[in-house]
């Protein structure tokens, strides 16, 4: 299956949705959407999981890799999710302890403004 990735900005966060299936082929996608975000310099950013079917460790890889991009920005990248077999993944992996976790994209936009209220002070 294809993913589908779509970029959009809310009360000044930037959000990537993400449909579909993250995985050795469709990851690439997925790092090249990151980057232009943080090329941009966009270090907040919101990657929205709700959509997506599956992930593996090479998707892992991309995700960690812009997170330690965004953290040396000064943001960081939070994540959305709530399919079990996507939590799965983060628990297993001890992810879930590394990046910021919602459950609903509003609570994560609403941190991620907090942390650019901080980073600017």
């Amino acid at each position: 299956m294809e993913v589908q990735l779509h970029r959009r900005s809310e009360s000044g966060v930037e959000i990537l949705d993400v449909r579909g299936e993250l995985d050795i082929y469709t990851s690439p996608k997925l790092r090249t959407a990151i980057q232009e975000v943080l090329a941009g310099g966009r270090a907040r950013l919101v990657i929205n999981l709700l959509n997506t079917t599956y992930l593996d460790s090479t998707a892992l890889s991309v995700l960690t890799s812009a997170l330690k991009q965004a953290r040396d920005a000064g943001g960081t990248v939070a994540l959305v999710y709530n399919q079990p077999q996507i939590e799965k993944i983060f628990t297993i992996t001890g992810l879930h302890e590394v990046f910021p976790v919602f459950r609903g994209e509003p609570e994560a936009i609403s941190a991620a403004r907090s942390w650019s209220a901080d980073a600017q002070s």
